[in-house]
């Protein structure tokens, strides 16, 4: 009895760890990156600059560039997420709140929407 107590136990425990998710090693875009995290995984992006428009969709994931692990301050001038004038750059709108977090990036070249959405061009949060 105690082995298979033992077994259930690891099995949960296995679901229980943050996937640490490496883009672009992982995955090409920082896009599918978040949309194959679950909640509590860490995506990170080395430098470069990456042309989308992304949108957490409600995941409590945490984005950071190479910044987040090292502390070091030049990786946010050198990992870059660029709109391409293609409505805000980053959007939180599913209800996020403080265990989604961006952190180390530049954000350029989004595009702001006027009445009725009022969404900012580098990032918007609604519902969040």
């Amino acid at each position: 009895m105690k082995k298979y107590m033992f077994v259930i136990l690891m099995i949960l425990m296995a679901g229980a760890f943050a996937t640490t998710i490496y883009i672009p090693d992982d995955y090409a875009t920082i896009q599918a990156g978040i949309d194959a995290s679950e909640d509590g995984d860490e995506i990170i992006v080395a430098p470069g600059t990456y042309m989308e428009n992304i949108n957490f969709t409600g995941k409590a994931v945490l984005l950071g560039s190479l910044y987040y692990p090292t502390q070091n301050t030049s990786y946010i001038s050198r990992t870059i997420i660029d709109g391409n004038q293609n409505g805000s750059v980053v959007t939180f709108d599913s209800e996020e709140d403080y265990t989604s977090a961006l952190i180390g990036f530049t954000i350029t070249n989004g595009q702001g929407d006027e009445f009725p959405n009022y969404t900012g061009g580098g990032i918007t949060c609604i519902n969040s």
